[in-house]
């Protein structure tokens, strides 16, 4: 009876020692200190959420429309420097034909841009126009046998406003939809035929301009698209006569696209295809501005000074086209972020 007495009270013994040792280690544990309420709030930590890529910081194309707009109460501006040379004309058969004459032109096309909120771009394109021609064939002399003429001047102003309806998504691009007006300020009527046709730097009417852009960045690419419809309005009579007084503008669809490739964080690559397509065959003069069928292409290069200063250069070159003129076209340009 007595060894079984002392078994039962080591065994007594040892359980208590059991259960004091669980106590002890449970209290000095670091959960335990926080305390009952602190275990039951405590919650696993969140993985850190992935930060998206965004896309580098470059000019935008130099011929196409941009589509994201410039940030809220932020403002820029741009000044481009063209110089178009007229290796011939387009015949309305496609074909390429002489431009009886040497033609140049300069144009000097200024652009401010602002953003009065979120999402929306409004921005307005000033151009000075110089024409000039000389050596012209015999079917194009003046009047008391002119063979070269010079006329300067500014072109029509053009007010565009734009707006981001969908903002790029993982698949879907960027779209932007455009409202625009070119007003009819470039000369366009009273044309003296002793300026061999050069003074006609207008369209002489109000072009109303809707569209879409659109963007995607496909990395390393940045691609963009242009879809405008351009309805002018003809706003000068023609005057009765050999010799018309006005200049006709007629609809016309642009379509660009463009593809920039970033090689530094200073130095991007270029490339556009420009094009305008009209459907309707006007027999009277086209100012500079007016619209004829035309489909183009300009490599280019973009460099970054800092966050106020950037610079775009390249080359236009005019490839097929219907009932135009040709051109090729070099041109730099200059931005500023205020």
């Amino acid at each position: 009876m007595n060894n079984i007495k002392a078994r039962k009270k080591l065994w007594f013994v040892l359980v208590r020692a059991l259960v004091f040792t669980f106590l002890l280690i449970l209290a000095c544990s670091p959960a335990a200190a926080q305390g009952p309420a602190a275990l039951m709030l405590e919650k696993p930590e969140a993985p850190p959420e992935e930060k998206k890529e965004e896309a580098p910081t470059t000019c935008g194309p130099l011929i196409s429309d941009t589509c994201l707009p410039i940030e809220s109460h932020h403002a820029s501006m741009q000044v481009l420097w063209g110089l178009s040379f007229y290796p011939g004309n387009f015949s309305p058969n496609w074909r390429h034909v002489s431009a009886q004459g040497n033609f140049y032109t300069f144009t000097m096309p200024v652009k401010f841009t602002y953003g009065p909120t979120k999402d929306l771009e409004t921005y307005i394109i000033v151009p000075f126009i110089h024409n000039w021609v000389s050596n012209v064939g015999p079917n194009l002399v003046g009047p008391n046998g002119e063979r070269s003429a010079a006329y300067s001047g500014v072109g029509d102003i053009t007010a565009v406003a734009k707006y981001l309806v969908l903002p790029e998504g993982n698949i879907r691009p960027a779209v932007t939809v455009v409202g625009g007006v070119g007003f009819p300020s470039g000369h366009a009527q009273n044309l003296n035929p002793r300026f061999l046709g050069v003074d006609a730097i207008g369209t002489g009417s109000f072009n109303f301009i809707t569209g879409v852009n659109l963007f995607k960045w496909v990395k390393p690419f940045m691609l963009y698209s242009n879809i405008w419809l351009n309805s002018p309005i003809n706003i000068f009579k023609l005057r009765a006569g050999d010799e018309p007084q006005a200049v006709r503008s007629r609809e016309f669809v642009t379509f660009n696209l463009a593809a920039e490739y970033p090689l530094t964080k200073q130095w991007v690559l270029l490339l556009e295809m420009y094009s305008t397509w009209t459907w309707s065959n006007i027999d009277t003069p086209q100012g500079f501005q007016s619209p004829s069928t035309v489909l183009g292409f300009m490599p280019g290069i973009e460099y970054f000074f800092n966050d106020k200063w950037a610079v775009s250069t390249g080359c236009a070159f005019d490839t097929i086209g219907k009932a135009g003129s040709q051109k090729i076209t070099p041109m730099f340009t200059v931005y500023y972020n205020f």
